[in-house]
């Protein structure tokens, strides 16, 4: 298996219900076509007992940012509901 540098574009750090979630958007070195992000923290629905992982490989930033921030919320309304925390990325 090959090692993959990324370059880090951006970071995000929020509180979704008192836990910090970072999540990051990076690039690899070798294909600055190619945008994936990763969070710290998945949520799991009530009804799922699986973690649910994002999408995280997009062809623009823009993309990948829009993709993280829906994320994100989908996190906050799935807590809402009375969903849990899973471990995420760890970095």
């Amino acid at each position: 298996m090959s090692i993959i540098i990324y370059t880090i574009l951006k970071e995000y750090f929020v509180e979704i219900h008192n836990h910090p979630v970072k999540a990051r958007i990076m690039s690899p070195v070798s294909d600055e076509n190619v945008f994936v992000f990763q969070t710290s923290l998945y949520y799991k629905s009530k009804s799922h007992l699986d973690a649910n992982q994002p999408a995280s490989s997009f062809t623009s930033f823009a993309n990948a940012e829009r993709h993280l921030l829906q994320y994100l919320e989908e996190f906050q309304n799935t807590l809402d509901l009375g969903g849990e925390i899973a471990q995420g990325s760890t970095f």
